[in-house]
Order: structure tokens, then sequence, then C-alpha cells
């Protein structure tokens, strides 16, 4: 089973052949490697590459668990469902359940707790403060970025930034900014070479397929990142909160 840590060392490019592989694992599992390395445009030795960084000898192995998986299973016949739970395959293990519990103890034992993000992911903030206030933790969202800080928070503090790709401009601002005051930074983005997750305290990654339209804004699916607020927010009470 490919764990976080294996997807955390995927390059955008080797990422996107994961992602390729993954959403047509019925073809490709009765492809040739030479053949799939045709239709990705890349060399075999590249998809060799990623296989072997997900714990496969190779690609007939990867193959081969994958149509085994396919032998218990129905067909889907929609793509993004293949690639929600191939998200929860993957998240179902110790390592996750650690980073979740790290996330978890940071937020509650912080004096304070803000929730940003922009677009969508601005959404996806004030649903994380909303829960977490209910769920017994004083969270603030903010989604004002010409807002300043200076003065209102310290190194007991911390914030939650929700982010696709991890460049956002006001995002990683905002992260600088409250890196001065120590304020421990906590972010929810789709890959770990971002440059919001390299700046972070901790980073928890969702690797979804994203798309650009014609203004640069990222979309991927957020599934994955309400299962991530929710299992965050279910952990309180194990620390005292609710």
């Amino acid at each position: 089973m490919v764990t976080v840590d294996q997807m955390n060392q995927l390059s955008d490019l080797e990422l996107d052949i994961y992602n390729y592989i993954i959403s047509h694992r019925h073809e490709v599992i009765h492809m040739k490697l030479k053949d799939l390395s045709t239709d990705l445009h890349v060399s075999s030795s590249m998809i060799t590459r990623v296989a072997k960084k997900l714990g496969y000898e190779g690609f007939l192995e990867w193959k081969a668990e994958m149509k085994l998986d396919q032998e218990d299973k129905p067909i889907q016949n929609k793509r993004a469902l293949n690639y929600i739970l191939d998200y929860f395959n993957r998240v179902d293990n110790k390592e996750f359940d650690d980073l979740i519990h790290q996330a978890a103890e940071i937020i509650v034992n912080s004096h304070e707790v803000i929730c940003s993000g922009i677009g969508l992911s601005d959404a996806i903030a004030k649903f994380a403060a909303s829960l977490f206030n209910r769920k017994g933790k004083r969270t603030m969202y903010s989604g004002d970025f010409s807002s300043r800080f200076r003065g209102m928070y310290d190194q007991n503090d911390c914030a939650l930034f929700f982010t696709v790709s991890g460049e956002t401009r006001e995002i990683i601002d905002r992260i600088k900014d409250l890196k001065k005051y120590d304020i421990k930074i906590i972010v929810i983005t789709n890959s770990a070479s971002s440059t919001a997750a390299k700046m972070s305290d901790l980073a928890l990654t969702y690797y979804m397929p994203s798309t650009k339209n014609g203004d640069f804004y990222s979309s991927a699916t957020q599934v994955p990142v309400l299962y991530i607020i929710e299992s965050i927010a279910n952990l309180f009470i194990e620390y005292g909160i609710y």
C-alpha cells in the first residue's frame, strides 16, 4: 500500500505519472511498459523509478497489485472516484494517524488558532474554524489578508492555511509574516514540494489531480481536506477538549 511518505518523495512529473496510472488503472493493467511510456511521453525507466519509489520492485509488480485489486472490486465508471478511493487507501495507516495527532496536539495546545485560505480554500477555512469552535477549541477565521497581527499573536498560537497549490502569493506572504512572531504554522495542501508546505512546521498533503483555468486558479477535489479537518477535530476530546 502506498504511504504518505512515499508520495512525498515524488517529483511533480512523477506525481503526474502516478495520477495518470491510477486514473487509467483498468487500461494500464493490460499494457506493456513500453506502450505506457509512449502514451505518457516519458521513458520506461522513469515509470520504473516511480514504481520503486512507491515500494514496488518495478512496474510489473505494481501492475500485478492493481490487477488483484480490480478483481476484488467492481469497476468504477468515474475516474474522479478512483482518485478519492486511492486517497483513503493511502491514509489508512499509522503514518497518517501520527500526522493527524501531531496537528491536533499543536492546535489544542495553542492559545489561539487562526484558519485562512483563498478562493475555495477560503470556504474550507471557514468550515474548519466553525467545526473547531463547535468541538470546543476557540478558533478565528481570517479572510482579510490586509490585516496585521503584530502584537496580537505569539509562539503560543498557531495558524492553519488551506491552499491547493501552496504557491498563492497572499498565503506565502502571510506565512512569512506570522513566522516572524514564532507562530506555529500548519499547512494543508496538495503537495509537500510546494513553497507553503516547506515553510510550515507541519504539512498535511493529499495529492489529488489539480487543474488550472485561464486565470491560473488551482482546483482539486476537497474531499480529502474535509476528512483531514474532521479527523483532527475528532481528536480534541482525547486532549480534554469537548
